[in-house]
């Protein structure tokens, strides 16, 4: 997929998702939230203390604050801060953690840098990592916003073991975005209908390796 062509669609979906009717983000996002649950419960065969989500922010995008409340309950809960050489850390979460933020790239909130604790990649093998994106494809394929942050986070060596889940409305689900030398696979999509293992629908030669 040339750059082009993903930018024409990164603007076509911040455009759909701009007309989401708000009352429908938010019964789908307690969809997402529920399938989140599941996915964690019934199909993680691997122990998982740490949680890295994101907060929601632009036009239609999704409310995980269902999920999170829930699993701030059973773990520890991270939200990113964007640093201004375009690469990112997590700091953990309380359940007071929506009176912590502060604004970050692009506005977009942030914990404060020392309200919780530091998440290091050294914990990758007991991590879930939840990534937000513009369109995802049932391979693993994902397109971002375009910062590169969570490629970049996700392509420390420590995180190779983490489970990373592409997570997004079905309407963003494509059929086939082309992988580029940088670009992180995705193990997982879940949407507000379902979650699936990537590549569980095509050959798994097709799959990008990000081992």
């Amino acid at each position: 997929m040339s750059k082009k062509a993903k930018a024409e669609l990164r603007q076509d979906m911040r455009r759909v998702l701009a007309s989401l009717d708000r009352r429908w983000v938010q019964a789908a996002s307690g969809e997402i939230s529920d399938n989140l649950r599941k996915l964690l419960i019934k199909e993680i065969d691997q122990e998982i203390s740490h949680i890295l989500v994101w907060s929601a922010h632009f036009p239609g995008e999704i409310d995980l604050s269902p999920f999170i409340t829930g699993e701030l309950e059973e773990r520890e809960v991270y939200l990113p801060r964007a640093l201004p050489d375009r690469t990112m850390t997590f700091v953990s979460i309380d359940t007071d953690w929506s009176s912590n933020f502060e604004a970050g790239w692009k506005g977009l909130p942030q914990p404060v840098e020392k309200s919780g604790r530091l998440y290091s990649p050294d914990w990758g093998p007991s991590t879930l990592v939840l990534v937000p994106g513009l369109a995802y494809d049932a391979q693993g394929g994902r397109i971002g916003r375009g910062g590169g942050y969570y490629d970049r986070f996700l392509a420390d060596p420590r995180m190779h073991e983490a489970v990373v889940v592409g997570v997004g409305w079905s309407l963003q689900l494509v059929p086939a975005i082309a992988y580029e030398a940088h670009d992180i696979a995705m193990d997982w999509i879940c949407h507000e209908r379902e979650y699936f293992a990537a590549g569980s629908l095509c050959s798994s030669e097709s799959l990008g390796d990000r081992r």
